[in-house]
């Protein structure tokens, strides 16, 4: 899929969905299945089967509402990038292929001392504590970024938090999202250091709230992406990387938007009965539709096949998530540009994990209420931003 001939990516792209085709109906059944037997337990427990979710997440059902009504009434500007993209390809609109498939920022080549270098001097400013302990991670082997095929894909952060130490794992190639990875991992790590001094919390999967899981970790990458993109001379360079990050935004306020439709719509079709294979496909391709705003002219077959998160039999919801984690972070990240005071409230927040809610956590430590939409629209005017900077980039 990442070949760099169209031709030869539309082919894969067409075998791989004749496969999924071909055992859609096992899925489907799987699904039907899943889902009916947890809303017959919601049932039983006289809960209704979102409040789960919002509750091993810490927020409320109004404070996700204001997320999303804030991307939703803003998809029409965050809809300008995919019109953007489309214009520079010289097609009338981009096919959702089109968009996953781009190869924006993937030439660009940062060592890995050059990333590290990058990582700290991009956080010093918000919090010095936090460059040195990047330093430190580095300096005491905590970082394990050989390639290796014994290694998975992908990267992690394995916490012990009684020490107050981490250890990381990844196969640093040189790439833009190597870098990237290695600050998101590093974000963990810090996240989990906070944690160290709190000796009432047990950390369990229970207590850690996936909302919460990857705030920090966003917060390092993006603050990281922001310090290469403004550090960067060359024009063409400087756009391509811009684009890279603006399509991962987009991913979580439009990929991760649709899955979370299509989610909270199968349960309450799935109420009244099964669904078919069609009428599966029908209404994961109308949330797609929804969450792009129609402003693709082909949309992602079999997703619901694809994203292994549906299928995860003890976490319902398994998306918006990680939206919520996305904005949260790049809101705290514009909240912490010139405030003296913010590295105080973010080590508190963090070290505070799993004591309160989450919701109830940002109001003690920020003051902010996430019910309300205006923290919502703070983060998304970041990404409008950046759409608009990346229309005016000369390559």
């Amino acid at each position: 899929m990442s070949h760099p001939e169209p031709s030869k990516r539309h082919l894969v792209f067409k075998a791989l969905n004749h496969t999924l085709e071909t055992q859609a109906n096992v899925f489907a059944s799987i699904y039907n299945q899943m889902v009916g037997l947890r809303l017959n337990e919601n049932r039983l427990k006289n809960v209704d089967y979102l409040n789960e979710s919002l509750k091993l997440n810490g927020i409320s059902e109004s404070t996700l509402k204001a997320m999303w009504d804030v991307v939703d009434s803003n998809s029409h500007e965050l809809s300008k990038y995919l019109k953007i993209k489309a214009k520079e390809v010289e097609k009338e609109r981009l096919s959702w292929h089109d968009l996953m498939t781009s190869s924006q920022g993937g030439s660009h080549q940062i060592k890995f001392s050059q990333a590290i270098d990058g990582i700290t001097k991009s956080l010093e400013g918000i919090d010095k504590n936090i460059s040195e302990f990047v330093k430190e991670a580095i300096s005491q082997g905590w970082v394990d970024a050989e390639q290796r095929n014994t290694k998975p894909l992908g990267g992690f952060c394995a916490p012990f938090i009684a020490e107050g130490e981490s250890r990381i794992s990844l196969s640093y190639d040189d790439s833009i999202d190597s870098a990237r990875r290695l600050a998101h991992e590093l974000g963990h790590a810090w996240h989990f250091k906070q944690m160290k001094d709190v000796p009432s919390l047990r950390f369990s999967e229970e207590t850690f709230e996936m909302t919460m899981a990857e705030t920090s970790s966003i917060f390092f990458e993006t603050a990281f992406i922001d310090y290469i993109i403004q550090n960067t001379d060359d024009g063409s360079i400087k756009k391509a990387i811009l684009g890279w990050k603006i399509e991962r935004s987009l991913n979580y306020l439009m990929s991760i938007r649709g899955a979370y439709l299509f989610e909270n719509r199968f349960y309450e079709c799935r109420k009244k009965g099964q669904l078919d294979v069609i009428q599966v496909e029908e209404l994961s391709l109308q949330c797609q539709e929804k969450a792009y705003g129609n402003d693709l002219s082909e949309y992602e077959p079999f997703v619901w096949i694809k994203y292994r998160q549906f299928y995860q039999a003890d976490i319902p919801f398994y998306n918006y998530p990680y939206s919520f984690g996305f904005l949260l972070s790049i809101g705290l990240l514009e909240i912490a540009k010139g405030n003296e005071l913010f590295h105080k409230k973010f080590q508190g927040f963090l070290s505070e994990t799993g004591l309160l809610p989450l919701e109830q956590l940002i109001k003690k430590h920020f003051n902010i209420d996430l019910s309300q939409q205006k923290f919502w629209q703070q983060s998304i005017q970041r990404l409008l931003e950046d759409i608009e900077q990346y229309n005016n980039c000369k390559s």
